[in-house]
C-alpha cells in the first residue's frame, strides 16, 4: 500500500522499464517459437502415422525424422525460465531433468536470475509475528513458529506466496535472516533453518557438539551469531555460527567465544567442524553476518575487555581465517547505532548516520583479503532514522527498506518519491491486509535459484 501524501508509480505497462520489456519481448518470442516446435514435431509424428495406415505393402516410405533441439538452444530457453517453471520441466523427460539439474546449468540460471533482478529488483518477505505479547522483554520470547516467504516487487499491489513451514515449539525467537544465492538463513535461540523458498526445500542443521552446555533460556543470550555465504574458491555454501567455550553463571553471559562452520553440500557436509584460526574479536552476538564476495561481516561486540578495532570482524569462508576491515575514517565503531552494515551489487555497504536525518552511503568493493582499496561515498540520504539500502535503481534512485516501509529515494532531488507500507501489503492466500502481533518484517533483496541444499 502507498502513503497518499507521496508521489506513486502507477502499476502499467508504460513505466516498466525498457530492460524489463526487451525482456518480456524476447521470452515471449523463444517460447513462442519453443511452442511452435512441439506443434511441429507432433504434426509430423500424426502425419507419419496416418501414411502407416494406409500403407498396404510391406515396404513403406520411411516416416521424417523429429528434428531435435540443440542442448545449446534448450539451455538458451530453459535458462531464462522462472524456478516454478523448471521445476515442471524436469518431469518432462529424463533429458530434461539431466539439464536443469546439472551444476552448470543451476550457476546459469542463478547469474541470468541476478541480472534481471539489477534493474527491478525482486524482494523476499517473511513476517514475524508474536503468540503472545510480554511486556517489558528486551527481546520477545514468543514468536510464531511459522516462517513464511512472500516475493514481492516494486510497483505490485500484491505479495506472491512462496513457501510456509511450521516447527511446532522448537524456538522462542528469531534473529535478523541471512540471505545468499537465493539461500535463507534462519537463526534462533536453539536452532538454525536453511531454506529455499523458490524449491520450497527446507533443512533443519544439526546441534553443535562444541561450546558449554546451556540451558533453554540461556541459550537465548549465546546462539544468534551466524552468518550463511558462499566459498568463492571451491564454490560450496558454509553456514557459519558462534558458540562460547565457556559462561559467567553470575551474569549468564558467554565467554571465550569461538566458531564453528558446516558445509551445505559437497564433500566435507554433515557435521560442524570448529574453525581453527583465533578469533581476534568477538562477535555481537546479536548480529547476523552479511555475506559479500566470499566473505562474512560481524559487528564486533562492544561489551569485552579489549579496546573495539576500528571496523568489522570478518571471516573468509576459502581459507577460514579472520581479519578487520577498516571503515571509513569518519564513523566511529563505538557506537552500534551509528552505522549499518548491508551488502549492495556485490560490494560491502556501510550507512552511516550523522545526524537524526541524515545518513552517508558508503560502498567498497571487496578483494581476497576482506578489504578493499578504498571507501567511496556513494550518496547522501535525508531519512529519520537508520534503514538498509536494497538497491541502486535506475534514474538515480536508490531503494531503502526502513522499518516495515520501502522506501524509493531519488538521489537528484532529495525527495522520497515513493513509499511501500508492506505491513498493509495485501499478501497471496490471506484476507486481511494486517497482521496480529506483528513484530518486525524480514525483508531483503532476493534473486531465485536452484541451488540445492543438503547435508
Amino acid at each position: 500500500m502507498l502513503d497518499s501524501d507521496t508521489e506513486t508509480e502507477p502499476v502499467s505497462a508504460s513505466n516498466w522499464s525498457v530492460e524489463a520489456c526487451i525482456y518480456i519481448d524476447l521470452t515471449y518470442v523463444i517460447l513462442k517459437s519453443f511452442f511452435v516446435y512441439c506443434m511441429y514435431a507432433m504434426d509430423l509424428q500424426a502425419r507419419s502415422n496416418k501414411r502407416k495406415r494406409k500403407t498396404k505393402t510391406k515396404t513403406s516410405t520411411p516416416a521424417e525424422p523429429i528434428p531435435e533441439l540443440s542442448s545449446e538452444i534448450l539451455m538458451d530457453i530453459l535458462v531464462r525460465l522462472p524456478v516454478k517453471s523448471l521445476l515442471r520441466c524436469k518431469a518432462v523427460c529424463k533429458a530434461w531433468r539431466a539439464v536443469v539439474t546439472d551444476p552448470l546449468f543451476v550457476r546459469a540460471h542463478l547469474q541470468s536470475s541476478a541480472a534481471r533482478c539489477e534493474q527491478n529488483p525482486t524482494l523476499v518477505v517473511t513476517p514475524h509475528t508474536l503468540d503472545s505479547v510480554i511486556p517489558y522483554e528486551d527481546w520477545p520470547t514468543t514468536f510464531s513458529n511459522n516462517i513464511s516467504f512472500y516475493q514481492w516487487q516494486q510497483g505490485a499491489r500484491m505479495a506472491t506466496f512462496m513457501h510456509a513451514k511450521d516447527f511446532g515449539s522448537e524456538f522462542r525467537s528469531a534473529r535478523h535472516f541471512a540471505h545468499c544465492d537465493g539461500l535463507v538463513l534462519a537463526p534462533t535461540d536453539t536452532k538454525l533453518y536453511l531454506f529455499n523458498p523458490a524449491t520450497r526445500e527446507s533443512i533443519t542443521l544439526p546441534d553443535s557438539g562444541c561450546g558449554c552446555k546451556l540451558t533453554r533460556g540461556e541459550a537465548a543470550r549465546c546462539c544468534c551469531c551466524a552468518g550463511l555465504g558462499r566459498d568463492s574458491r571451491s564454490g560450496e555454501y558454509k553456514v557459519v555460527r558462534a558458540f562460547y567455550r565457556s559462561m559467567d553463571h553470575d551474569t549468564t553471559m558467554g565467554t571465550d567465544m569461538g566458531m564453528e562452520v558446516f558445509t551445505v553440500s559437497g564433500n566435507g557436509g554433515g557435521t560442524w567442524r570448529e574453525i581453527m584460526d583465533h578469533l581476534p574479536y568477538p562477535a555481537a552476538n546479536w548480529h547476523t553476518a552479511v555475506t559479500v564476495n566470499g566473505f562474512l561481516y560481524w559487528r564486533v561486540d562492544g561489551n569485552h575487555d579489549k579496546h573495539p578495532p576500528w571496523g568489522p570482524l570478518h571471516l573468509s569462508l576459502a581459507d577460514e581465517t579472520f581479519g578487520i576491515t577498516m571503515l571509513p575514517d569518519s564513523v566511529d565503531p563505538v557506537f552500534p547505532n551509528s552505522f549499518s552494515l548491508d551488502e549492495l551489487h556485490g560490494e560491502l555497504c556501510v550507512g552511516e548516520l550523522t545526524s537524526e536525518e541524515t545518513v552517508i552511503i558508503w560502498t567498497m568493493p571487496i578483494q581476497d583479503e576482506g578489504q578493499g582499496l578504498y571507501w567511496e561515498q556513494r550518496c547522501t540520504v535525508r531519512l529519520s532514522g537508520l534503514f538498509h539500502p536494497v538497491a541502486f535503481l535506475p534514474g538515480d534512485r536508490i531503494m531503502l527498506s526502513a522499518g516495515c516501509s520501502i522506501n524509493i529515494f531519488d538521489m537528484a532531488i532529495s525527495k522520497i518519491t515513493a513509499k511501500y507500507k508492506m505491513d498493509r501489503m495485501k499478501y497471496q492466500g490471506r484476507r486481511a491486509r494486517t497482521w496480529k502481533n506483528l513484530l518486525i518484517l524480514n525483508i531483503h533483496r532476493y534473486t531465485e535459484s536452484l541451488v540445492p541444499i543438503s547435508v
